[in-house]
């Protein structure tokens, strides 16, 4: 679970710094420092016992605000690329994060 976290915190702090570069946006480059560097953070929470439970649910909360927002993104402009591809990726990480908190945290 952690690998899956960490290599989407360095997507969109890639993402970010190549939206600024293509785009001359710091927004983007902001945006996905910030939220590239917390999610790193929170992967990092997760190779360790002790934060493990606080870790993923902040993990979850990071990226249901990035679903939500390049969700938004794509619905405004219909184009796939890059708001589309994120917005399907971000999911997917949902669905995994919500699938071993169920599997493996809530009680049974």
């Amino acid at each position: 679970m952690p690998y899956i976290v960490s290599i989407y915190g360095i997507l969109i702090l890639i993402g970010g710094i190549i939206g600024h570069a293509k785009a001359g946006s710091n927004a983007s480059l902001i945006m996905g420092s910030v939220f590239g560097v917390l999610l790193l953070i929170a992967a990092a929470g997760m190779f360790s016992k002790k934060y493990f439970v606080q870790s993923i649910y902040f993990a979850l909360v990071l990226t249901f605000i990035l679903d939500a927002f390049f969700s938004y993104r794509y619905m405004n402009s219909l184009k796939f690329m890059p708001s589309g591809l994120l917005a399907l990726l971000s999911l997917g990480v949902i669905i995994s994060l919500v699938s071993h908190v169920r599997r493996h945290i809530l009680p049974k």
